[in-house]
């Protein structure tokens, strides 16, 4: 479904502004005062509401994975980061194998490219 966004207040460059928003295929595919939209669209007036904010961060999470993942995955762990309004995660190292290496730490990225939600950036250990 595709949807404008139409009078929102949008956080661009430092500041909130009016705009409006077109979402094609579940993505932003334009952003600004006029719009050129085809096709078939719902259209929602946003007057007064806020919309495209700075995600939150979180500089301390234990996403558990790899070694611990039956307390959570990084799956799960960021998919809770994004329905909480994060875009950004920073996870703690007490994992095993410990990231305490390149090959440690590149099994959990691996994991991160394939899973994750939001964008996770690692802790490696200071053994």
């Amino acid at each position: 479904m595709n949807l404008l966004l139409k009078n929102a207040l949008v956080y661009n460059s430092g500041a909130f502004i009016k705009a409006n928003v077109f979402i094609k295929d579940s993505k932003i595919h334009s952003l600004g005062i006029s719009i050129s939209k085809n096709g078939d669209y719902k259209t929602f007036d946003c007057k007064n509401k806020y919309i495209l904010i700075p995600g939150f961060v979180d500089v301390h999470v234990h996403l558990r994975e790899p070694g611990f993942s039956y307390n959570e995955t990084i799956k799960s762990g960021t998919m809770a980061a994004a329905k909480a309004g994060y875009s950004a995660v920073c996870s703690m190292p007490n994992l095993n194998p410990a990231p305490d290496s390149v090959e440690n730490i590149l099994v959990q990225k691996a994991i991160i490219e394939k899973d994750a939600v939001v964008d996770v950036f690692p802790f490696a250990s200071i053994t």
